[in-house]
């Protein structure tokens, strides 16, 4: 019986307790989904935030604002004087930086994110050609939410294999690292859609370079193992001796269901030399009419022809990477972890690192073919 009494006692002082805590009632909140900022005159940067307002009768409406302050703090204070309700940042899903500002330097805005214990390390964050307050800003006939419609844009291309994942935990660890460098999606305003139009690559979280958004593919084949995706490539039409005289010198191929599975072994410590072996398994969805493959000499060639022009890509999106010295593929890394007592700053990987050699070698394995004939 005194063991009931006790613990009819310590429920009642927690529902008494909790009854005086702090509560943020959903009324009397706006719910912050989209946070961005440019670079503004004077030094000064424009904040600008989709915010969704709940009313009494569970309705919701997405308004924008921004403001221009010294600071990040200052504009949403500034954003604060224009709503009717706390704006809370606990829903915030997207931070998007313009250009200018990110060719400047993220540092302090990484910082800021992160040490909001409100936000989550699960935000993604991108780069808006131009200006990111014009495309937010902008009217689109079939968008409502701009913040989750971006949301969902880059949640669903990361899904895809079409766009390296930028979560604010991820960026920061590459960040603060010494042997790697982070990237983040491009976005752009093309009419009345949003689309990534590419890969920004940072040095010293500053924006040093970008490729376009079809070279999205080969920059995760570099970086990680990943199983479903899809390619268009462009293999000289020598390859399958049946196909028709007198044609293009090249031709379209489509290949899908790609899982790929990489192997990054260092060779030589001292210029640092690499081999990058990448495996795939793919499906050929489509090819010329032209074409007919009904040999399995003519499947290999094909798949030797597939592994040409892969390793070309990949070679060229890695001297990229090499000629703006941003390690987004965390070479440094794997440096460091095969070499045994490693002494490497980040200043000498960035001696090494445009100097570093890669021998690439892919090899495909064709594991359906439904379209040879």
């Amino acid at each position: 019986m005194n063991s009931l009494k006790v613990s009819a006692l310590f429920l009642v002082a927690v529902m008494i307790l909790a009854g005086c805590t702090n509560q943020k009632i959903l009324e009397r909140t706006s719910l912050t989904t989209l946070l961005s900022y440019d670079k503004a005159e004077d030094d000064k940067i424009t904040t600008t935030a989709v915010i969704r307002q709940i009313n009494p009768d569970l309705e919701s409406k997405v308004e924008i604002q921004s403001a221009t302050e010294a600071t990040n703090r200052g504009g949403l204070v500034n954003i604060e004087l224009k709503t009717s309700k706390k704006i809370g940042a606990g829903q915030l899903r997207v931070a998007l930086f313009g250009e200018e500002l990110a060719k400047s330097g993220l540092n302090d805005f990484i910082h800021t994110l992160k040490m909001n214990p409100e936000i989550s390390n699960g935000i993604y964050l991108g780069v808006v050609e131009g200006d990111a307050k014009s495309l937010i800003d902008s009217s689109y006939k079939n968008i409502t939410d701009i913040g989750q419609h971006i949301f969902q844009l880059i949640d669903h291309n990361i899904e895809q294999n079409h766009a390296l994942s930028p979560t604010l935990h991820e960026v920061n660890r590459d960040n603060t690292s010494q042997l790697a460098n982070f990237s983040l999606p491009i976005l752009k305003k093309e009419g009345e859609y949003i689309e990534i139009s590419g890969i920004a690559f940072f040095l010293e979280a500053k924006m040093v370079g970008r490729l376009p958004s079809q070279d999205l593919l080969y920059a995760k084949m570099i970086r990680n193992d990943f199983s479903d995706g899809a390619l268009e490539l462009a293999i000289p039409s020598s390859t399958i001796e049946s196909f028709s005289e007198g044609s293009d010198k090249e031709v379209k191929i489509a290949i899908d269901s790609i899982n790929s599975s990489r192997k990054i072994k260092l060779v030589d410590k001292t210029v640092p030399e690499f081999d990058f072996t990448l495996n795939l398994e793919a499906r050929l969805l489509e090819i010329h009419s032209g074409l007919r493959i009904t040999t399995i000499e003519e499947e290999k060639k094909l798949e030797k022809a597939i592994n040409k022009k892969i390793e070309s890509e990949l070679n060229r999106v890695i001297q990229y990477s090499q000629e703006v010295n941003s390690d987004i593929f965390r070479f440094g890394e794997h440096y460091k972890a095969q070499v045994r007592k490693a002494n490497i700053t980040e200043e000498k990987w960035h001696e090494m690192y445009p100097e570093m050699k890669v021998n690439v070698t892919v090899k495909t394995l064709i594991v359906r073919d439904g379209v040879f004939q």
